[in-house]
């Protein structure tokens, strides 16, 4: 946390020297925005630790309630949207009817799709594409976000669900709890959560919630 509270209190110092200046609103804008970028990961940041605390102490929440998967895996796509499009990458849904109705905690769903699409974005180059998949398979209902990225060291495809593994030792774009979380949300519905990797690249992570 403390590199980013470090640019924070960095930029904000910035702008109060900057709004003595004119015309310094281009520049300001610009300042603010960093700010925020960074507020909104130490937010996701800290919601991650307190979720590993509440595992740990066996309370993390899960309220299922029978209802569809559209809804979520729509917002799951509006909330990233803007985005993949600003760099480069395509991001969309593919929903194969029927999709039966199953008890899920609608909110948590939607955690684990964001970290997976987030996941997915992260390691997406430019043109590549994100598609995030749902359908039923046998008593289950299954998602899946697929990438067209370097994908996942076979060596890897199970260890990346522990906490805090980095995949690449030197990559800095999040501390390794996402998938951590992930798993012990969807292993709280009663289902499974695993990732597989195509021969030429690319990768897919994919979870069941049972009906």
């Amino acid at each position: 946390l403390r590199n980013l509270l470090n640019t924070m209190l960095g930029y904000a110092g910035f702008i109060s020297q900057e709004v003595a200046r004119e015309p310094a609103n281009a520049r300001i804008i610009s300042d603010a925005e960093r700010i925020l970028r960074s507020g909104a990961r130490m937010y996701r940041l800290i919601g991650d630790l307190v979720d590993v605390a509440s595992i740990h102490a066996g309370t993390l929440g899960v309220t299922r309630r029978l209802q569809g998967p559209t809804g979520v895996a729509q917002e799951a796509i509006d909330t990233f949207f803007a985005q993949a499009a600003g760099r480069g990458i395509t991001l969309r849904a593919e929903l194969v009817a029927p999709l039966p109705e199953v008890p899920f905690d609608a909110a948590r769903v939607l955690q684990v799709l964001g970290n997976l699409v987030s996941n997915a974005l992260k390691f997406t180059p430019r043109g590549g594409e994100v598609v995030l998949r749902v359908e039923q398979a046998d008593d289950a209902l299954r998602f899946s976000v697929s990438d067209t990225g370097p994908g996942i060291p076979p060596d890897k495809l199970e260890e990346i669900f522990d906490r805090y593994l980095q995949v690449r030792p030197d990559d800095r774009r999040g501390v390794g709890l996402g998938l951590y979380i992930s798993r012990c949300i969807v292993l709280g519905h009663g289902g499974r959560i695993w990732a597989e990797s195509r021969a030429g690249g690319g990768s897919t992570v994919c979870f069941t919630l049972p009906r």
